[in-house]
């Protein structure tokens, strides 16, 4: 497992503000509400929420979605892509490849687990959050179940995560290759297959 460790001035490494605030750690219970309203803080619920300027940055990014993610699972799929993209919305499940089920959910979200053969070299530390690897996490999301997310979703995903991080669909085909037996593999490769070409012709450039 890769380990990306964050240089960072003390200041950075101990933020003042943790990276998820509950109403127990805030002077009074419509604080949340008005940090919100305020645009500081992005409420995960009632109860929690996260400082949006976190947010803005992978390695704050990884730190939320540590303090809520299950101890010992590593974030796929949604949850992965979230923190390697960013955007405005929180994903509304928990999505991690864990052996163990969970019935309690954190945050008001729903832990989706996934029981998938998951390699070394396909998991990264994130200070400290194990996801798995760009290339990686867009494999696991067009091997969703076909109702999460919606295959526009994916396929904007998908790009964005190959635009941001440099990889090809090649790379993905090898890693299908080696869940080949998976529900879902042979249409991810035909998923992959088919940007492979496109991106292959200059006149189609899907994931430019």
């Amino acid at each position: 497992m890769t380990d990306i460790t964050t240089v960072a001035s003390p200041a950075t490494a101990q933020p003042a503000v943790p990276p998820i605030l509950f109403t127990k750690d805030l002077p009074g219970p419509l604080s949340l509400n008005r940090l919100a309203a305020f645009g500081t803080l992005h409420k995960l619920d009632d109860s929690a929420g996260y400082w949006i300027e976190h947010s803005g940055t992978l390695y704050g990014r990884a730190k939320i979605v540590a303090e809520v993610a299950p101890f010992g699972t590593v974030v796929c799929s949604m949850t992965a892509a979230w923190v390697w993209l960013g955007g405005p919305d929180f994903p509304s499940t928990i999505d991690v490849i864990s052996t163990s089920h969970f019935r309690s959910a954190s945050v008001s979200r729903r832990i989706r687990v996934f029981k998938r053969l998951t390699l070394p070299e396909q998991i990264i530390k994130l200070g400290g959050l194990p996801v798995t690897t760009p290339a990686r996490t867009a494999c696991d999301l067009v091997m969703s179940p076909e109702d999460i997310p919606d295959p526009s979703t994916v396929n904007a995903l998908v790009c964005q995560l190959m635009s941001a991080y440099q990889f090809r669909p090649n790379d993905c085909l090898q890693i299908v290759k080696e869940h080949r037996h998976h529900k879902y593999a042979g249409r991810a490769r035909m998923f992959f297959e088919s940007v492979q070409q496109e991106m292959d012709e200059p006149a189609l450039e899907q994931c430019a």
